[in-house]
């Protein structure tokens, strides 16, 4: 197995956080990027809980929408503090539903990717296609 293409990356900001209990921090996400070559729009929800190891774990869902049509993502990873208020996390996950005739391949495909944080709120992610 190795990594493929390149899918898409996003930025944006970090647009809430929310205290769920249960030590789950839950973190809203909101940007714009690009999906296999049309420009998107993000919107990401994931929830995450320090480990006792210092990582952290986390599930997310995220809607990427175009012109073109609109496409779900959900998803697990882990991650770690690189600094105050830092984040990076590996992550991998599906595509769910996908209403873009030119996005359809996204159902075929497990996928990996990077989130990065920082401490203004800025993200930044990108995702590859994991081919088997």
């Amino acid at each position: 197995m190795a990594l493929g293409e390149v899918l898409g990356e996003a930025r944006g900001k970090v647009a809430g956080l929310r205290a769920l209990g249960d030590g789950i921090i839950e973190v809203s996400l909101q940007g714009k990027g690009t999906l296999l070559g049309s420009e998107m729009e993000d919107i990401t929800t994931f929830g995450s809980a320090m480990r006792p190891n210092g990582t952290a774990y986390g599930q997310g869902n995220s809607i990427q929408t175009s012109t073109e049509g609109t496409a779900e993502w959900r998803g697990s990873g882990v991650g770690r503090p690189t600094g105050a208020g830092e984040w990076r996390y590996s992550y991998g996950g599906v595509y769910t539903i996908v209403t873009s005739e030119k996005w359809q391949r996204l159902l075929n495909v497990y996928t990996a990717g990077e989130y990065e944080a920082d401490a203004n709120g800025n993200y930044y992610w990108k995702l590859w296609e994991w081919k088997y």
